[in-house]
């Protein structure tokens, strides 16, 4: 990861091991909650909003396999931080898969409750990242032609990272949360995502100034295959 620069050196060494949030970077940790079962292909936008994200932009696609017990999903993207916050980071591209099971999911139940595990990986030179969000969604499915369904998904998210012969493995609490809407194949999500972090010692910084905040949406579009 470049250096950081323009922040104190406290944050800077924390957010070059930690640059924002999320299993893809720069992107929310996603939860299907409401999504039909079949294949399921999202268009995904992001933007961090504080200086511990990064203030990263993130473009990226999902593509998701919808069972009636369990999904997966394929995630890829390109993030982009901020260039004031950064000496001239470039855009990178972001690897992702999702693995979950529906634990309630019952037709006449407006409560939906799924868990999933998550990885994502994305390299900058010799820097590496590795992010195992897992996660336990919860949601309604609202009755109503517009299929609404918030959800919360609070996790536990370990974060390797290794730059050339240096590696260390972080386990943080971190939680996303949002809204699924359906007009029949089309669907419209949103969503926030945030990782808790403590600041250095003796920094003078808070929590809330170096754990990241990332906010996404998108558009999708859902493919029913029939025996599913």
């Amino acid at each position: 990861m470049k250096r950081i620069i323009g922040l104190s050196a406290a944050l800077a060494m924390l957010l070059a091991a930690a640059p924002a949030a999320a299993q893809n970077w720069g992107n929310p940790v996603y939860a299907p909650i409401g999504v039909n079962t079949g294949i399921n292909i999202a268009g995904d936008v992001a933007k961090g909003t504080n200086d511990a994200s990064l203030k990263t932009t993130y473009f990226g696609a999902r593509a998701t396999l919808g069972l009636a017990a369990f999904y997966v999903s394929a995630s890829v993207g390109s993030v982009k931080p901020d260039s004031a916050l950064t000496d001239g980071a470039g855009s990178q591209t972001s690897f992702g898969g999702t693995l979950g099971y529906n634990i309630l999911r019952l037709p006449m139940t407006p409560v939906k409750i799924s868990a999933q595990a998550g990885a994502g990986y994305i390299k900058e030179g010799d820097y590496k990242q590795l992010d195992f969000p897992v996660a336990l969604a919860i949601g309604l499915k609202l009755p109503g032609p517009l299929g609404i369904a918030p959800w919360v998904a609070p996790r536990l998210h370990i974060r390797n990272t290794k730059a050339g012969t240096e590696s260390n493995t972080d386990t943080r609490f971190g939680g996303s949360a949002g809204v699924n809407l359906s007009f029949g194949l089309i669907g419209i999500h949103v969503a926030a995502d945030y990782i808790s972090f403590s600041a250095p010692d003796g920094s003078g910084l808070t929590s809330s100034d170096v754990s990241p905040w990332v906010f996404g949406g998108g558009i999708d579009i859902g493919l029913n295959v029939p025996g599913l």
